[in-house]
């Protein structure tokens, strides 16, 4: 289900806040693209759905404006060559309630209005690159919306 790939995903958005040379990092989120292991994520699944970014919380808004995930993240280090490094945790979900409380460990960067992240979903190591090398490695890059279409 798409559920389960945009979770993790958004999980992983919450590191912005912390990117250095981020520009007011918080704010709303569209997907560019998704990859679930060695497979996309159609483009259609990911239509219409945001993220929004708040401080120490991110969250999966549905195309129907619907809050379906929330997820709490902690930057575990400091940043090398631009990379971050954090835990994540599903906090509340109003599509898939066995989510609440799992964890993904995750690599984000952030490059002017474009944030990658990867997470292992469930996993208890940092994946090792920005390319997935198994199937519960999940990449999403997201794109920031401008401020007015934000609702900012």
């Amino acid at each position: 289900m798409i559920a389960r790939l945009l979770i993790p995903g958004l999980v992983a958005v919450l590191l912005a806040p912390s990117l250095a040379g981020a520009q007011d990092p918080f704010g709303t989120y569209s997907y560019v693209k998704g990859q679930r292991g060695d497979q996309p994520v159609a483009a259609d699944d990911l239509k219409g759905n945001t993220v929004t970014i708040e401080e120490g919380k991110l969250s999966l808004i549905g195309d129907d404006g619907a809050v379906q995930f929330e997820i709490r993240y902690v930057i575990d280090d400091e940043p090398e060559e631009g990379t971050y490094r954090a835990t994540l945790e599903i906090v509340k979900s109003s599509l898939m309630e066995d989510a609440v409380g799992v964890k993904a460990k995750a690599l984000a960067r952030h490059d002017g209005n474009e944030l990658t992240l990867i997470y292992d979903f469930g996993g208890t190591d940092y994946p090792e690159s920005f390319e997935p090398k198994a199937p519960t490695q999940h990449l999403f890059v997201l794109k920031k919306a401008p401020a007015a279409a934000a609702g900012n």
